[in-house]
C-alpha cells in the first residue's frame, strides 16, 4: 500500500469540512465510564499499534481551491503525544467541554485524541473525541471497538486496515443509473434556493457568535428501562421511534413554559444507509437524514407516534434521495470557498431556526468488545450542535447501562432552558402509568401549563462532571 495513496472526500464529509469555522470545531466524543484502571503506558503503546495498523487514524486533510484533498501518512509521521490526554482528578463540566472543542490539525495527521480522567477511587472516564469527517456514529464505535481489541491482545480486524471508500457518486453502481437520473432531475433544486422553514427553537441568544457545545447526561433506572421496553414493545415500535416521539413531547411541553404554543417542531433523526448499501463496516460517513415535523396539537396525542414510526421506516433510498440530491450534490459541486460562504450567512442569520432538534439512539450490540478487566460499564455520546438544530437528545447504552445526554451551544442557550427539556424529558419517561397515559391525551393549544401539572419524582440520576 502507498502511504501517498490519496482518499477521496465523500459529499457528507465535503459538507462538514465546509461548515466548520473557527468557533465551530466538526468533532464527535464517545465516552466510557467503568469501574477499573487504565496504565497511561500501555495505552500510549495501544495507540501506537492502532495508528500503525489503521490507515484513517493517520489521514491528512489539505483544503485546495475547488475541493479538500486528503491522503495517508506514514505512520511516524505522527505526533503520538498529542493524541493522549491524563487529568489527574475529575473533570468539572468547562474542562470537558474545552477538550471536545479540541481544535484538530488534520494537514497533519492530528485526527483524534483520548483523555483519561478519574471519576472516583476505583472508577475511571476515557473519552474518545474524534474529527467527524472520519467516521459516522457507527464508525465512531468501530473504531474505539479496535483499541479495546488490542487491549485485550487481540488483532486489529482486516476490515479496519482497509482504505476503501465510500462515495456518493458509488450510487450509479448501486442503484443504478436510471435511479440516479430519476432522482437527480426530482431534487435538481439549488443548494441557495432550497426553502428555508420557521420551526420552533429553544435558542436564548441567537445573534451571539459562540458555538462552545456543553451537554448533561442521565443514566436511566432499571424502572425507566423497563417501562420504556415494555412500551416500545406495547406500540410495536424502536427505540428510536419512542424516544423521538417522547422528546417532541418534552419539547413541547419547555415550549409552553416559555410562552410558544403554536410554532410546529421539527426534529432531525440521523439514519444510516448501511443497511440499504450492503455495507457490514465501513468508518465512512454513510448517512441520510428523516425530517420529521410535529404541529402541537398532534403531539400528545399516541397517534403521532405512528406517524413517528411511519415517517423513519418509510425512510429508504427513494426518500433518502432527496438529502442526497438536493444538499450533498449541490455541496460536492460548489467550491470550498462558495460553500463555506453559504453556510457562514445561514449560520450568522438569527431568523435561520429551521429545525428544533436533532435526536438520535443506537445501543452497542451484545457482542462489542470492552476490555476483559472493566466492570460496570456506562456509555455515553455528543458531537457537534449547529445553531439550528441547537439541541440535540442522544441515548446511548450497552447490556449494563443506558444513558441519555442533552447536547446544546452554551452561548445560545441557557442552561435552564436545557434542565427544563430534561424535566420534562424525565417526567414523560417516567414508569408512572396514571401519568404517562395523562400524557396522551389530546392536548390543545389552552392547556394548562406544566408548572401547573403535579411533577413526578424521577429516580433517574445525573452524572455531574465537578
Amino acid at each position: 500500500m502507498s502511504f501517498k495513496q490519496k482518499l477521496p472526500f465523500n459529499s457528507l464529509e465535503k459538507f462538514m469540512m465546509a461548515h466548520q469555522t473557527d468557533q465551530l470545531a466538526y468533532n464527535s466524543q464517545i465516552v466510557v465510564e467503568f469501574t477499573g484502571q487504565i496504565e497511561p503506558e500501555k495505552f500510549k503503546q495501544i495507540i501506537k499499534t492502532a495508528v500503525a495498523e489503521i490507515p484513517w487514524l493517520r489521514t491528512s486533510v489539505k483544503e485546495k481551491m475547488f475541493q479538500f484533498e486528503r491522503t495517508v501518512l506514514e505512520a511516524d509521521k505522527i505526533d503520538l503525544d498529542k493524541t493522549l490526554v491524563i487529568q489527574e482528578s475529575p473533570l468539572t463540566q468547562d474542562q470537558l467541554d474545552a477538550f471536545c472543542a479540541t481544535r484538530f490539525d488534520l494537514e497533519k495527521g492530528f485526527n483524534f485524541k483520548f483523555m483519561i480522567a478519574p471519576l472516583s477511587a476505583d472508577k475511571t472516564q476515557l473519552i474518545f473525541n474524534i474529527h467527524h469527517t472520519l467516521c459516522d456514529a457507527a464508525g465512531h464505535f468501530l473504531l474505539m471497538e479496535e483499541f479495546f481489541r488490542l487491549m485485550n491482545n487481540q488483532p486489529v480486524r482486516p476490515e479496519a486496515k482497509k482504505t476503501e471508500t465510500f462515495r456518493y457518486r458509488d450510487l450509479i453502481k448501486i442503484m443504478g443509473a436510471k435511479w440516479v437520473a430519476i432522482n437527480f432531475w426530482k431534487n435538481k433544486k439549488p443548494l441557495k434556493n432550497q426553502r428555508q422553514y420557521k420551526m420552533a427553537g429553544l435558542i436564548d441568544h441567537p445573534n451571539n457568535p459562540g458555538r462552545t457545545v456543553s451537554s448533561m447526561t442521565f443514566h436511566l433506572s432499571e424502572e425507566e428501562k423497563a417501562h420504556i421496553k415494555s412500551i416500545c414493545k406495547e406500540q410495536q415500535a424502536s427505540c428510536m421511534e419512542y424516544l423521538t416521539f417522547s422528546a417532541f413531547q418534552a419539547y413541547d411541553l419547555t415550549l409552553r413554559e416559555r410562552g410558544d404554543f403554536k410554532t410546529p417542531i421539527m426534529a432531525y433523526v440521523p439514519k444510516t444507509l448501511r443497511p440499504y448499501l450492503k455495507i457490514r463496516y465501513s468508518f465512512q460517513n454513510i448517512l441520510s437524514t428523516v425530517l420529521v415535523v410535529g404541529k402541537r396539537d398532534e403531539i400528545h396525542n399516541l397517534k403521532f407516534l405512528g406517524k413517528v414510526k411511519h415517517v423513519i421506516q418509510s425512510h429508504k433510498m427513494d426518500q433518502a434521495a432527496k438529502f442526497i440530491f438536493s444538499t450533498l450534490l449541490p455541496g460536492a459541486l460548489a467550491t470550498t470557498k462558495k460553500l463555506k460562504k453559504i453556510f457562514r450567512d445561514l449560520d450568522n442569520d438569527p431568523e435561520s431556526i429551521t429545525s428544533s432538534m436533532l435526536v438520535s439512539a443506537g445501543k452497542v450490540p451484545r457482542s462489542y468488545t470492552f476490555p476483559n478487566d472493566w466492570r460496570d460499564i456506562s456509555i455515553w455520546a455528543r458531537g457537534t450542535m449547529l445553531k439550528s438544530p441547537g439541541v440535540g437528545v442522544i441515548y446511548t447504552g450497552n447490556v449494563e447501562n443506558e444513558t441519555i445526554t442533552l447536547e446544546f451551544v452554551k452561548e445560545l442557550t441557557d442552561r435552564a432552558t436545557v434542565e427544563s427539556l430534561k424535566k420534562n424529558l424525565l417526567m414523560i419517561l417516567s414508569p408512572n402509568k396514571a401519568a404517562f397515559e395523562k400524557r396522551q391525551e389530546n392536548s390543545s393549544a389552552d392547556e394548562t401549563l406544566p408548572e401547573n401539572r403535579p411533577q413526578q419524582k424521577s429516580t433517574t440520576s445525573e452524572i455531574r462532571l465537578h
